[in-house]
């Protein structure tokens, strides 16, 4: 059971500061704090109904995590330095280093990422992985062939080598601010993890979803709808794709618009049996969902009517007006890195009675390809009709 927390209000708030065109670090500050304090009232309740001495299997029916050994240490450690007066230095001297004892222990981020799986319809169907600690991870292309029946020559050497990628996390550091009233800190480990971890899953999900959907590349993943095989440009990243304008999701429309994620760059013919589209909430409402819904003939209504198994994902981080079509299994995304889980920060020292962290988290991602994600405009997509076909009269029908 995943614990959740939170009122709607300051779910909002936050969304709008972190989904903002301009960013305004004050009022991203002041969404995160009044989101932390909605999460710490929630707990401040629970805390006050069951106290610290309720038992292990009792706050696991609740939705808390049954902490290992190694993760109440950590939590104590990281407790003891915020409520220290010079907390920064503190940080330094219990979990500012290196040695892996004083690293925020993987299963926490491992919990996070699965919380932030269920979450997340993008997350949960893209092919994402924890990599823990790694710096770096592989990926290869199922759609070229890793092998053969003939001599190896070296013109097939160069196809399979050709067809593994080796990606980098290491520039790709993703940083939200934590903000955690102090009386949090005195509620004990479980109270804290679950405080800590629903603030670091709120944020991924912002991130991650936000870098998957539109990244340039430039420090952050490789969005879906960009480029992967154009130019980089070091300030801008790799390029946009241009929208493919689309009226209807019908046969003889989709079937051409898949087509195009059929074959790879260099021609190789690609087999997947279902995509993703991926939109913005509004744009599923009033362009998508009319254009795949009809009315039976018995008055009832018929929804997902896609001529090809395709599953609808609203996500906030589409552009109004466009979509994204693509084989979810070609992008690939891996959380993890080598850096401590987080930083002391002490950039917003007008919040009393509360102490700022960032939450650090290395990620890395992109497409296979240039053509295993698809950019369409939906401006002028259509409702979808049921089509009668007219015969003409006596056709068919035998003479008396």
């Amino acid at each position: 059971m995943t614990i959740k927390f939170a009122n709607m209000e300051a779910c909002e708030q936050l969304s709008e500061a972190m989904l903002a065109k301009e960013a305004d670090p004050s009022a991203l500050a002041l969404a995160w704090a009044a989101y932390a304090e909605s999460i710490a009232d929630e707990l401040r309740v629970e805390f006050e109904q069951h106290g610290p001495n309720i038992d292990a299997a009792a706050m696991e029916s609740r939705g808390y995590r049954v902490l290992t050994a190694k993760e109440t240490t950590w939590y104590e450690n990281v407790a003891q330095a915020l409520r220290e007066s010079k907390t920064e230095q503190a940080f330094i001297n219990i979990i500012g280093t290196d040695d892996q004892d004083t690293l925020m222990p993987p299963t926490i981020i491992q919990d996070v990422f699965s919380d932030i799986q269920k979450e997340s319809k993008l997350l949960a169907k893209i092919g994402s992985q924890y990599v823990g600690y790694a710096t770096k991870f592989i990926m290869n292309d199922a759609s070229v062939q890793m092998g053969t029946w003939n001599k190896v020559t070296a013109e097939i050497t160069k196809e399979i080598e050709g067809a593994i990628k080796v990606i980098s996390m290491e520039q790709s550091r993703y940083t939200a601010f934590c903000i955690i009233p102090l009386d949090v800190l005195d509620m004990g480990p479980q109270f804290l993890d679950a405080f800590i971890r629903a603030l670091m899953a709120e944020s991924m999900i912002y991130g991650l979803e936000e870098a998957i959907v539109n990244g340039s590349g430039v420090n952050k993943p490789i969005g879906m709808m960009r480029n992967p095989d154009g130019a980089f440009d070091q300030t801008n990243g790799y390029p946009e794709k241009e929208a493919i304008k689309v009226t209807s999701f019908a046969p003889e429309e989709y079937g051409p618009l898949l087509s195009n994620l059929a074959k790879t760059p260099t021609g190789r013919q690609r087999v997947f049996s279902d995509v993703i589209l991926v939109c913005s909430m509004t744009d599923y409402l009033n362009k998508v969902m009319p254009a795949i819904t009809v009315q039976s003939t018995m008055g009832g209504y018929v929804s997902n009517v896609f001529p090809f198994p395709t599953e609808p994902i609203p996500a906030a981080t589409v552009p109004e007006g466009k979509a994204i079509i693509g084989i979810p299994k070609l992008y690939k995304l891996g959380i993890g890195g080598s850096r401590n889980g987080i930083e002391y920060d002490d950039s917003f020292k007008f919040l009393d009675d509360c102490r700022t962290f960032k939450a650090i988290q290395h990620a890395a991602g992109r497409p296979y390809d240039n053509m295993s994600f698809i950019v369409i405009d939906i401006s002028e997509l259509e409702p979808a009709y049921i089509t009668v076909r007219n015969v003409a009269a006596g056709a068919g029908v035998p003479s008396v």
